[in-house]
């Protein structure tokens, strides 16, 4: 029924809009979030900038030399031959295997060999790697920068030890010099300049004369390893290409000698004639055809007689017969028929000569029953017959399909050896004309890429550079904690302004209630009371009247008389705001009755300070107690309370029983408002239930607390029950957010926090 009563004028001022939030980059809303992390930027600097400083007390100057190599695309022609080993056709992918091969192991070992570098100091693997902070840290950023750019190879690790001597403890010769390999990989950049075709190979090391060597034998090997490669795929084809010949000259002779011996099979063993063959098949066609017609009349007749058997009787059947011996039974039957309707009319049916007809009737009638069945075998027979003919004539005309397909097939593979044999001869002399055009091209190849610039010894050292290394560290501190900052403040996704709950939740926000932490004899009751009593005007007090006068003048439902409140998740406030809401109400002159409806952790009692020893609302709806029994009406002058009772099980099929719904309408009849403070919405039915029989709902939210998604999942769930949202609530919320959301005037009571929270 509708409880909804006409509302008096309104007597409140209208609170204002909430202010609309700035379009675009909210420079305070960043600067805030900044504000609140300023220690951790700090930090971050200055934590960056220290290990700019250690690492620039230990690092050792280092000094870069580069040479450069073109790949030549341009092609020289003495003879129209194609190489075996053609040239490059430049893309980047192939500049970036051609920058592969030049930091390869195989190339770089021969380059350590040939300058003797495991004897040189600095690529010594029995000395002690006096690597610095900075040069560590750049193995790791590299590293680092690798999983994110294709452009920076990531460097490669040092090999273990496989080979290690025991008696003295030294590295193996094939140890020490893949770790010498290893280390020039490490001080070498090879790199595509721009986008020609030009490959810069850069190398560092703390000696300048090392580094252009270095760089220049690279070079040097690269074109050196191009000529040698060509040269041995040149010869691997034509040592290929030779052992090919001789097989292909096998095939070839195998292929012609099966022609041959296949011309010599046809003209003994296949005998008859094409033409013959076709001729008797012809034939044997039309035979078939006619046997199959005999066939089928037979079958037909004798699916006839079968199917009248069935359906007729053997009577019907025996005139599709029509053999000659049911012709005699049928005249010898009329007789004995006639001859017993004559003795019908004058003797009695137990008479002797009756009797007898009956008998010799009985014999013609078995002996017509046999006579048919004796037909039907006749045209089983016919038909058996009929279908041999038709196999035998069927099975000659396979055989004569055999001998017609055995003479086609033989021309056939006569087609298909001569073939063969022509094919394998052009393979054969394609193979020839190769070997023959390869082996002239062993004496004349070039290599696909020429220096273009040699390395020199450089002049002053390339790193480290101090200031930049400096600034770079100040920067990137400071970024990484900005970046922290704002990645911190943009993963809350939280609610924290009026303005976001109603633009996430479509209904209107009643008021915004700032954060009490409150200490002290009386609990956040008495610091409620308190407030709501005071003279002065508090920003806490006002939104509870602002929640008052939005609900109670809503211009669509009227006042409601039922109203819920819930939270999306626990710690929101719920009970407080409930507990201020009726306390508002009493101030005008409302009586109003608490109903705490969190059976599992009932609070409303405990804020109120009064007992709740007696039955409660679970008597009441088992039948074992009756309103009065249940409302405790002197909890605080004009407020009453409804007992309850903690309960551990699930509560959500008593709330369903008829009882609830007869204790709420007797509530209305008893008192003008009935407040229901509810347990949050997720995770149980119980508030579901409840909702649907309630006035109006509002849902308390708390700043910085309560999420979005579970925001918009209560709303969602409490509309599919039925319920009728009203509005919303904001709960602790800071200064500033309740001073742009309810009221303009500051509260004094925010200089302090207090904590309390239902």
């Amino acid at each position: 029924m509708n409880r909804m009563k006409p509302r008096p004028a309104p007597g409140y001022p209208i609170r204002l809009p909430h202010r609309p939030e700035p379009e675009g980059l909210d420079l305070g809303a960043v600067f805030g979030a900044l504000g609140r992390s300023k220690w951790l930027i700090l930090g971050c600097t200055l934590a960056a900038t220290s290990t700019g400083f250690l690492a620039l007390s230990d690092i050792r100057p280092s000094y870069f030399s580069s040479a450069e190599v073109l790949l030549d695309t341009r092609q020289e022609r003495v003879v129209g031959v194609e190489q075996v080993v053609s040239d490059l056709n430049v893309t980047n992918s192939v500049v970036a295997g051609e920058i592969a091969v030049l930091r390869s192991n195989l190339l770089l070992g021969q380059v350590v060999d040939e300058l003797d570098l495991m004897s040189h100091p600095d690529f010594d693997p029995d000395l002690a790697d006096d690597e610095s902070l900075l040069g560590r840290a750049g193995v790791v950023l590299r590293t680092w920068l690798a999983g994110f750019w294709s452009g920076v190879s990531a460097p490669e690790p040092m090999p273990e030890a496989e080979n290690q001597s025991d008696e003295d403890g030294k590295l193996s010769e094939a140890d020490a010099r893949n770790i010498v390999i290893w280390k020039v990989r490490s001080g070498m950049t090879v790199y595509q300049s721009g986008i020609s075709y030009v490959i810069s190979i850069s190398m560092a090391a703390h000696d300048p004369k090392v580094a252009s060597d270095i760089a220049n034998a690279v070079a040097r090997q690269y074109i050196q390893d191009q000529l040698h490669a060509k040269q041995a795929a040149t010869q691997r084809a034509i040592e290929w290409l030779d052992t090919r010949l001789m097989q292909l000259q096998k095939q070839l002779q195998d292929a012609e000698d099966a022609v041959v011996d296949a011309l010599a099979q046809q003209v003994v063993e296949d005998g008859g004639n094409e033409e013959g063959v076709s001729q008797q098949l012809g034939e044997m066609n039309r035979s078939v055809v006619a046997a199959r017609n005999d066939r089928a009349a037979a079958e037909a007749r004798l699916t006839h007689v079968q199917q009248m058997l069935a359906e007729d009787g053997p009577e019907v059947a025996a005139a599709s017969l029509n053999t000659a011996r049911l012709t005699a039974l049928d005249s010898e039957l009329a007789s004995i028929t006639r001859e017993r309707a004559k003795l019908a009319t004058r003797l009695g049916p137990r008479h002797p000569d009756l009797l007898s007809l009956n008998v010799v009737f009985g014999d013609l009638m078995r002996d017509r029953a046999a006579a048919i069945r004796a037909g039907v075998r006749e045209l089983e027979s016919e038909v058996a017959q009929a279908e041999g003919r038709q196999l035998a004539i069927e099975k000659d005309i396979g055989k004569a399909q055999a001998l017609k397909v055995d003479l086609l097939r033989s021309s056939i593979r006569m087609n298909q050896l001569e073939r063969s044999a022509n094919a394998m001869r052009q393979v054969y002399n394609s193979f020839l004309s190769r070997f023959q055009e390869t082996t002239q091209q062993l004496e004349f190849q070039r290599p696909d890429a020429r220096i273009i610039s040699e390395a020199e010894p450089a002049l002053a050292p390339s790193r480290p550079r101090k200031p930049l290394v400096l600034a770079v560290s100040v920067t990137l501190g400071a970024i990484l904690g900005v970046t922290i900052a704002l990645i911190r403040e943009a993963m809350n996704r939280t609610v924290r302004t009026a303005q976001e709950l109603s633009q996430l939740t479509g209904l209107p926000v009643f008021g915004t209630l700032p954060t009490v932490r409150w200490r002290g004899r009386g609990g956040g009751a008495a610091w409620q009371r308190a407030r709501l009593s005071s003279r002065k005007v508090t920003a806490y007090a006002e939104g509870l009247r602002l929640l008052r006068f939005g609900l109670m003048n809503d211009p669509e439902n009227g006042w409601p008389r039922v109203v819920m409140l819930t939270a999306p998740e626990r710690g929101a406030g719920c009970s407080t705001t409930a507990l201020g809401l009726g306390r508002t109400l009493v101030d005008i002159g409302q009586r109003v009755v608490l109903l705490d409806a969190d059976f599992h952790r009932p609070s409303l009692a405990q804020l109120l300070q009064v007992p709740v020893r007696g039955p409660g609302v679970v008597e009441y709806i088992a039948g074992q107690a009756e309103v009065s029994d249940i409302v405790i009406a002197d909890a605080e002058p004009g407020l009453a309370l409804v007992r309850v009772a903690p309960s551990s099980g699930s509560v959500a099929d008593m709330l369903s029983a008829r009882r609830f719904g007869t204790l709420l309408d007797e509530l209305v009849a008893r008192y003008d408002v009935v407040i229901i403070d509810a347990p949050p919405v997720s995770g149980l039915a119980d508030t579901t239930v409840i909702a649907g029989l309630t006035d109006a709902v509002v849902l308390v939210a708390r700043a910085r607390g309560s999420n979005r998604a579970e925001i918009s999942a209560a709303v969602a769930a409490l509309r599919t029950a039925g319920a009728v949202v009203s509005g919303t609530i904001l709960s602790r919320a800071d200064s500033r957010a309740v001073a742009n959301g309810t009221v303009a005037a500051p509260d004094p009571i925010f200089s302090r926090e207090v904590e309390f929270h239902a």
